[in-house]
């Protein structure tokens, strides 16, 4: 009984640190060092010399941490004595009378508010933009305020509009005031649409996926933090089969971790293959999510088609991409004009499934997650299998 309790104890106090597809900070917030320079610096200037910050975007595929900068950015900001309010985008009419009857934006904002927007699908009469972005200007004029907006490529245009026309109006008047976007990669693609032309000349961020050192940190540090340690040829090959997708590398810390439990404090390549048929269960399961997306989109044999032009290839110009595009729909029998062509991988691009790239001054492709590409034409294969028996 004795034995048990300490045991319990044990593992109450050492929680599994890694947390896959939380939208948490990770316990290591690995290669985005860069990134939370630029954020620490605006930060800085916000609370130090009471100026305006102009905006930041964050924008990239779903999974590579996106919602942890972001958590990890307002985080930064409550240390330095800043205001948070945290803008959160839904859509369900379940939500919109929760919002009507909790609506309270017009008193005075604490520390960190969570400000439901209504979604595209719902109506802002009964609670229209203006008013949030009246009381959010209340609470700027008493001191630095950091805005931040997550899932901001959801936003009604008409929201979006109201915001960065009124966080324009904060910064010529020099209140401090920083916004913050996190969305997906057609997140600036939506705010074109919003006609606020100013937000190009804010600061953006592409968020990608990791390079293996970066990838490697993620799992070694939270690790060796709790007193637990991995071979290096381990660590490298699970850098290597995560392609530096960081949802990827989480799950293999979570696996590793419970692995730790009964095994001693070194992790190997024996405990990593041990592992591996749970991992690559997890992974199989978030990949036919995937599919089922680009099945439902109509896209499954365009982007299979794409995998077999980076079967060779890690980075691909504009061109060479729009050219297997174009195939693919020309064998499917389906229009493939050039602006056809364009607008298809923009939504691969949208998806995640490929992630726009400036190379070396040249516009490329690359894959969003290379396995996931050699998923989806296996999967595509088989569904072509029966019609062509």
């Amino acid at each position: 009984m004795l034995a048990w309790f300490g045991q319990r104890r044990s593992a109450i106090k050492e929680p599994n640190p890694f947390v896959p597809g939380q939208g948490a900070i990770p316990p290591f917030l690995a290669g985005r060092e860069a990134e939370q320079s630029i954020i620490r610096d605006r930060l800085n200037r916000l609370v130090c010399e009471a100026r305006p910050s102009s905006f930041t975007i964050l924008h990239g595929p779903r999974g590579n941490g996106k919602t942890a900068l972001l958590e990890w950015s307002e985080r930064q900001a409550r240390t330095r004595k800043t205001r948070v309010i945290d803008i959160e985008v839904r859509e369900s009419e379940a939500t919109a009378r929760e919002i009507r009857e909790t609506w309270h934006i017009s008193k005075w904002l604490p520390e960190v508010t969570r400000i439901p927007v209504l979604g595209a699908g719902t109506s802002w009469r009964e609670v229209p933009p203006s008013k949030l972005t009246a009381a959010i200007e209340r609470r700027v004029r008493r001191g630095p305020v950091m805005l931040g907006i997550d899932e901001a490529h959801t936003m009604p245009v008409t929201v979006g509009r109201e915001l960065l026309t009124a966080a324009q109006r904060w910064q010529r008047q020099g209140l401090p005031a920083m916004l913050l976007l996190a969305g997906t990669p057609d997140l600036p693609a939506h705010l074109r649409k919003m006609g606020a032309s100013f937000w190009e000349r804010s600061k953006q961020l592409p968020i990608g996926r990791l390079g293996p050192g970066a990838s490697e940190d993620a799992v070694r540090i939270p690790l060796e933090e709790r007193g637990r340690s991995i071979a290096a040829d381990a660590l490298s090959r699970i850098a290597e089969e995560s392609h530096g997708y960081p949802f990827f590398l989480q799950l293999w810390g979570e696996l590793l971790w419970k692995e730790c439990r009964s095994t001693p404090r070194q992790l190997t390549c024996m405990h990593v293959d041990r592992v591996r048929p749970q991992f690559e269960q997890d992974r199989n399961r978030f990949y036919l999510n995937r599919c089922s997306e680009l099945h439902e989109a109509e896209l499954l044999d365009v982007a299979a088609a794409v995998s077999e032009s980076f079967r060779d290839s890690q980075r691909m110009p504009l061109s060479h991409v729009e050219e297997a595009v174009g195939s693919a729909l020309r064998l499917a029998g389906r229009p493939c004009s050039k602006g056809t062509v364009r607008a298809t991988c923009r939504q691969l691009h949208n998806l995640g499934y490929i992630w726009r790239v400036d190379h070396e001054g040249r516009l490329c492709y690359e894959p969003g997650i290379p396995s996931l590409m050699a998923y989806v034409a296996r999967t595509a294969d088989s569904a072509a299998q029966p019609r062509r028996s």
